[in-house]
């Protein structure tokens, strides 16, 4: 028995399973971009005194690497270089190269003087040490 068709002649089980996978590709999509556009992957703790930025990225040259503070904005610029082997060509070319930049945000104002930094196998580390001003208090009660 044929199925009913809808007054533009389309079948509503082929279009339901047309809009599923428009939808699905839609998602996989969003999914393979989500973190396009934001690099390097950071993670931030704080242990009540300082935040520790801890940021991914591997392939770049110390000395290529800035980082300033402003108030309670870091920034974290750089460059990520990768020269192929004479003759050679990509096959495939998923790792991003080129100039970086990302400011990261964070809840208080930091020491900007106090800011330290290091970087070990493609980790780069930096120590924000809140301001005084910005640092929890006792209050004494009379």
């Amino acid at each position: 028995m044929p199925r009913a068709r809808w007054w533009w002649g389309a079948d509503p089980l082929e279009m339901l399973n047309e809009m599923r996978r428009v939808h699905e590709d839609l998602r996989q999509t969003s999914r393979e971009f989500a973190g396009a556009g934001v690099y390097p992957a950071v993670n931030i703790y704080d242990d009540g005194e300082s935040y520790m930025i801890r940021a991914e990225v591997p392939g770049t040259d110390k000395n290529k690497l800035e980082i300033t503070t402003k108030g309670s904005e870091v920034t974290i610029r750089g460059e990520r270089a990768f020269v192929p082997p004479d003759g050679a060509a990509f096959h495939r070319r998923e790792r991003g190269m080129g100039v970086f930049h990302r400011v990261v945000s964070l809840p208080d104002d930091v020491e900007g003087n106090k800011v330290a930094a290091s970087y070990r196998n493609g980790v780069l580390e930096v120590m924000c040490p809140r301001a005084i001003a910005s640092m929890p208090r006792k209050v004494t009660i009379s």
